[in-house]
């Protein structure tokens, strides 16, 4: 049964894609972790050699993960809520010469019977209400043994910046919220993103509760000079963590 689209975020993103893909400066040799300020793939080593695998992409985006992985020897399937952020996946996938196979569906509804080694989703579960569907299904579809990497926000720095950069409402400046949390990226915009807010807890028994095993957990420090009170903020406060997470046997 469909877990039905958040059509908020589809025409958010459908909106934001060329502004997102213009300005996001991606690698197409390396995986990121969604930031380009925070260690990437070469530093973490979450996910591993990946030849002759089958990796799904949740929320790809542009793709690039993904596209990295293909080029390292991956049979890569990704997918996304908007159309338009697939189209220019598939334009960067074609210009970086691999083949990759892509799907447009909320991420709640994607779910393969035992068919990947590996599923990946760098900065997008936060937009995701229903993380229990999502880690249910990531669990039917990776194989015994398959891996699950992960990042997504941090809940300790949104609770420091909610309550001391962005006045957001009381009840968000505690890291225990839990609930959803409306913005926009740019101030001037008439669309808006929903994205979820959880303590760690909240997916670490998630995990637990669908035989997904914690192999490693990381809360990011950016890797660049401090210039703003925003930036101070965040090398002091984790703004983004990873997961890696194994089916078990």
């Amino acid at each position: 049964m469909s877990a039905g689209i958040n059509e908020t975020n589809q025409n958010a993103w459908n909106r934001q894609a060329a502004r997102y893909q213009s300005a996001a400066d991606f690698l197409f040799d390396e995986v990121d972790y969604g930031d380009r300020t925070l260690p990437t793939e070469k530093n973490l080593r979450l996910i591993g050699d990946v030849r002759g695998r089958r990796v799904l992409e949740l929320g790809c985006g542009g793709a690039n993960c993904g596209i990295v992985l293909a080029k390292q020897g991956a049979s890569v399937t990704c997918c996304d809520i908007s159309w338009e952020q697939i189209s220019f996946a598939k334009e960067n996938a074609k210009r970086e010469n691999v083949q990759v196979e892509f799907v447009v569906s909320p991420m709640e509804d994607v779910v393969y019977d035992d068919a990947f080694d590996v599923v990946v989703s760098m900065a997008a579960l936060q937009y995701i209400a229903d993380i229990e569907r999502v880690f249910g299904n990531v669990s039917r579809s990776l194989k015994n043994g398959g891996i699950f990497v992960f990042s997504l926000n941090d809940p300790t720095f949104y609770s420091v910046a909610g309550k001391y950069l962005w006045n957001d409402p009381a009840e968000q400046q505690s890291y225990f919220y839990s609930g959803k949390e409306r913005w926009k990226w740019e101030d001037g915009d008439d669309f808006e993103f929903i994205t979820y807010r959880r303590p760690i807890y909240e997916y670490i028994n998630s995990l637990v509760r669908h035989n997904l095993s914690i192999a490693a957990f990381y809360q990011l420090k950016p890797e660049k000079e401090i210039l703003t009170e925003e930036d101070e903020l965040e090398a002091i406060f984790p703004r983004m963590m990873a997961f890696k997470a194994i089916k078990s046997l």
